[in-house]
């Protein structure tokens, strides 16, 4: 039987515990890097995404496509100051939204009717939702009587008086809104500025006289959307 020497007999070989400790550091090291530039390259990824996204949203454009004044009538009160205003008339409020991948929650929108820069009616409409490239019409009505008081409206009887003998009035029409933009299934909810219309309306009548002209279709302001 042979001999077996221990001082010939050898296990494999350990690297030295030096060596060990080196790779280990540099394996974390790579990994961290790699962490890095992933995190940077996804980050970068959804920057670039939500600035196309962003560049390609258009506003909502909004307009008056038809108009209709049946009495606008102005009467003096017992009290020499004040005046009291009948008023009849109705609009036809387009929106036409043109993104291909954003939709419009309206949840609060009132109408406004404004005469020598003073508001004299309001109304508030239905809340609705306008889907992508969709068009939508409000039909938006103000009728009733309002009393004006000359210290505080002093153009208002003047520019009334003018209007009258042409048979066209200076109607604006403000839209307050609250709305949410919903892209996929993300919402945004903002309150963007008012959206302001500034429109020549022709009486249907005075003193039983008809006029012959007639209301143009009118752009309004832009609803931007965020």
């Amino acid at each position: 039987m042979a001999k077996i020497h221990p001082e010939t007999t050898r296990g494999p070989q350990l690297p030295p515990l030096r060596l060990l400790r080196g790779r280990s550091v540099t394996c974390g090291i790579l990994f961290q890097v790699c962490c890095f530039v992933c995190a940077a390259v996804f980050a970068l990824f959804v920057i670039l995404f939500l600035g196309i996204e962003s560049a390609s949203r258009r506003e909502i454009e909004v307009s008056v496509t038809d108009a209709s004044l049946n009495n606008f009538t102005l009467l003096p009160m017992t009290d020499d100051t004040a005046f009291w205003i009948a008023y009849d008339m109705s609009f036809n409020i387009t929106l036409e939204n043109p993104n291909t991948r954003i939709g419009v929650y309206y949840d609060l929108l009132d109408a406004y009717a404004y005469y020598a820069f003073r508001s004299f009616s309001a109304v508030s409409l239905e809340p609705f939702y306008q889907g992508h490239k969709t068009t939508k019409t409000l039909q938006v009505a103000f009728e009733g009587h309002s009393t004006m008081w000359d210290e505080y409206h002093p153009d208002f009887r003047t520019l009334y008086g003018e209007e009258t003998r042409d048979g066209v009035y200076s109607i604006m029409v403000v839209l307050s809104l609250s709305v949410r933009t919903k892209y996929c299934n993300i919402k945004y909810r903002q309150d963007p500025p008012l959206v302001n219309c500034y429109l020549r309306v022709p009486s249907r009548s005075m003193e039983g006289k008809s006029h012959d002209a007639t209301f143009e279709a009118t752009p309004c302001d832009t609803l931007v959307i965020k």
